[in-house]
């Protein structure tokens, strides 16, 4: 499946878009879309992502220049059909990007623990960001594929096609090394586009009806997850909030199953 858009299930059901976070793929919804076949999902590989070309110019990869390409993607595989859009950590900020600037064309969003915890409220600085990003575009390599996904394999209690697939389509060989695909340009150009255009700017712009799908690890964040909540349904009147239990910030691999549920449950309240 090496191309930069993804699709499972049949087209003529209702279409979830989902967007991924920082360093990920589409490719990394494969797994969760199997608890989700009543619906049509489509996902793609973002600028410098995947399997997708990067831009050249850093101010290209601010949210609301990000979000003009996703829409003008959006409309080559759908045209003018409706659709959810659910996004992932920093996927979730660009969907509340999208939400506000193209009101009419969802019927509603879910964030995957994203779109409501800034880098100010977990006390940490661009300056910082961007350092560690850099640290860990540098730092991660594998002297074999072997060795790659046996590291992927000690994250997750399971390990699946989909998994691999997903994992493989994050990273390339380079200089006999396993590397990350994405860039450190790339990586820094994106934080420091949620610096420059942050969502709590825009959320108040946001009417669709939203649900956040929100971590509870670790435990030591949630007295933060729950004033930045606050914060979020005071500026945003129709957004439902659940938890999962025990699951990170990855949450959609960590609890595909459990997501999926919560997905399915408020769509049919929809």
């Amino acid at each position: 499946m090496k191309q930069s858009i993804y699709q499972w299930g049949n087209a003529q059901n209702p279409t979830l878009i989902f967007l991924h976070g920082l360093g990920s793929t589409g490719l990394a919804f494969g797994e969760l879309a199997k608890y989700l076949t009543e619906y049509h999902i489509v996902s793609f590989d973002l600028p410098g992502h995947g399997y997708a070309k990067a831009l050249e110019e850093e101010n290209a990869y601010c949210p609301s220049n990000l979000i003009v390409e996703i829409e003008n993607i959006i409309n080559r595989q759908l045209g003018g059909k409706s659709h959810y859009l659910v996004g992932h950590s920093l996927g979730a900020d660009l969907a509340l990007h999208y939400a506000a600037k193209y009101p009419t064309q969802i019927k509603g969003m879910i964030l995957l623990d994203g779109g409501y915890l800034s880098s100010q409220d977990l006390g940490t600085t661009l300056e910082n960001e961007l350092q560690d990003i850099e640290n860990f575009c540098n730092e991660v390599r594998f002297p074999s594929w072997d060795v790659f996904f046996e590291s992927e394999k000690e994250e997750l209690s399971r390990w699946s096609e989909e998994l691999e697939e997903a994992s493989r389509a994050q990273v390339k060989e380079q200089e006999r090394e396993i590397r990350l695909t994405i860039s450190t340009f790339t990586a820094q150009s994106m934080i420091k586009g949620i610096y420059i255009e942050p969502v709590i700017n825009i959320v108040e712009q946001v009417h669709c009806p939203s649900l956040l799908i929100r971590a509870t690890k670790p435990v030591e964040l949630e007295s933060t997850r729950r004033k930045s909540i606050q914060t979020l349904q005071a500026r945003m009147k129709n957004v439902d909030i659940e938890p999962i239990e025990d699951a990170g910030h990855d949450i959609f691999r960590e609890a595909p199953k459990d997501v999926a549920e919560k997905i399915r449950a408020w769509l049919e309240n929809q």
